[in-house]
């Protein structure tokens, strides 16, 4: 006959046996669980990052291009040349737009310099053409002041054509000068579409880490959209409040 005390033992390696069993089976799946929990997000973070690098690499390349077509001369071809966005790019792209301005300024003061120069010269023959008009009129002009005030009209005939074409300066001048200006608005358009959204997207997955990101990324493009609007003055109000809630 079984004693109580064996009786005991053998319920207890039961009870432990089956509760190691249990213990085995359930940290295993809690640890299989965990495990997958982490790849899963893991990977939903490593697709999160790609994503928005990818959208960042399109805004610079865009930005690469609005610069290259600002640099180009009006003799340069229509197409931009295609880029990569890499650091030797941006330089040479910015030094580019750069000497457009520098010669910009160049050919504006050159033409200052210029009929600023005829300018001072007429008005240095002022006296000198009244005098003799003083004597046409009181009758006391002689050949040699005849002569002179022709001079003075054909004088003033070639300076008035040189002025004219100093100022052709300004058509050639000007197109430079839209380029860079819509260069500027165009990037300056890109670099605050990029930064909302990148920045919308990123706030919303901290939010909601378990979200798709196809779903994200459409409600962050919606909310971009929204916030241009169709009016200017309230885009801007709206896009400037953005701005400052994202830290810029």
């Amino acid at each position: 006959m079984v004693s109580q005390e064996e009786l005991m033992r053998k319920v207890m390696d039961n009870v432990s046996t089956t509760l190691v069993e249990n213990l085995r089976t359930v940290i295993a799946e809690t640890v299989e669980r965990e495990i997958t929990k982490s790849l899963t997000s893991a990977l939903v973070e490593s697709e999160f990052h790609k994503r928005l690098s990818r959208d960042m690499r399109k805004g610079l390349q865009k930005i690469y291009k609005e610069i290259a077509q600002a640099a180009q001369t009006s003799h340069a071809p229509a197409e931009a040349p295609a880029l990569t966005p890499s650091q030797a790019d941006a330089d040479r792209l910015f030094s580019e737009a750069s000497q457009q301005l520098g010669e910009i300024l160049v050919t504006t003061e050159q033409a200052t310099v210029d009929i600023m120069d005829i300018v001072e010269r007429h008005f240095e023959l002022q006296p000198e053409a009244a005098v003799i008009l003083d004597n046409l009129k009181a009758g006391t002009a002689t050949p040699d002041d005849i002569e002179r005030l022709s001079a003075m009209h054909g004088q003033l005939g070639d300076d008035l054509v040189t002025i004219m074409t100093t100022l052709s300066f300004q058509d050639l001048t000007g197109q430079r000068i839209k380029k860079i200006v819509a260069a500027l608005q165009a990037i300056e358009s890109t670099v605050v579409e990029l930064f909302l959204s990148s920045g919308l997207l990123m706030k919303a997955h901290a939010e909601t880490p378990d979200r798709d990101l196809d779903e994200l990324e459409a409600e962050t493009r919606k909310a971009v959209s929204e916030l241009k609007g169709p009016t200017r003055d309230a885009s801007q109000a709206n896009i400037d409040d953005m701005l400052a809630q994202l830290g810029l």
